[in-house]
């Protein structure tokens, strides 16, 4: 008898987890709301920032493009002028950088919300040029005093490859428009450098220094979405 009441035991729970699930798909089925597919364009907002506490001028634009739920193609275009000015060296260096690559979304948004926690990765190739206005010559011994050196000097056609590791968020914050911000962590790949002189700065990169291929930023974005599909 107990046998029985076992196997009719048994076959209760199964048919209670089977309902269960059909409930659940009707639930899921039910909440699924279209997500938005389309090319967000917008600015780099840290350049500004930039611009009202440093020496400096540039501008960056973003652009992304989702191809499927978590996965989005990223562009960016920018343009840096930055001067240099210490106790060793007078310099500017300016030029323009291409960076591309992809952003995967690996928070899971509740129904109705397309927020993003990302990590994202980028191919990055700049081209620019240096000016040398005048420059201190570095002496070991320091037994002779030696002033600054007035000798101008322009390099062009000068040429950095890098990568970029990225972690990112992005909040939706009005209909279709989105703010958000990354760290990155820059890997310099190879440069071009005038003789005698260094790249102290590469547009897009960043602050380089001496046996040291790494750098790192930080972005802050305010992006507009154009839809064009929903799934």
């Amino acid at each position: 008898m107990s046998k029985y009441i076992i196997s009719i035991f048994i076959c209760l729970i199964f048919n209670y987890s089977f309902s269960q699930e059909e409930q659940e798909e009707v639930i899921e089925d039910s909440l699924k709301i279209k997500q938005k597919y389309g090319i967000r364009i917008g600015l780099d907002l840290s350049k500004q920032v930039r611009m009202l506490t440093e020496d400096y001028k540039g501008i960056s634009f973003y652009s992304d493009f989702r191809i499927k739920e978590r996965l989005f193609i990223v562009t960016e275009i920018g343009n840096d002028d930055k001067k240099i000015f210490n106790e060793n060296i007078n310099a500017n260096f300016k030029g323009n950088y291409l960076k591309a690559g992809f952003n995967y979304n690996f928070y899971n948004n509740p129904p109705g919300l397309e927020n993003e926690i990302y990590f994202g990765f980028r191919f990055a190739t700049s081209s620019f040029k240096s000016e040398v206005f005048d420059y201190l010559v570095y002496d070991f011994d320091k037994y002779w005093e030696n002033g600054r050196i007035d000798d101008y000097k322009e390099f062009k056609n000068l040429n950095a490859n890098w990568f970029e590791l990225i972690l990112g968020f992005n909040a939706k914050i009005s209909k279709n428009i989105f703010m958000g911000t990354s760290l990155r962590l820059n890997r310099m790949i190879n440069q071009k450098s005038p003789e005698n002189f260094g790249n102290l700065y590469i547009p897009g990169f960043n602050i380089v220094t001496e046996d040291n291929n790494f750098g790192t930023g930080i972005t802050y974005t305010l992006t507009y979405r154009i839809p064009i599909v929903k799934k």
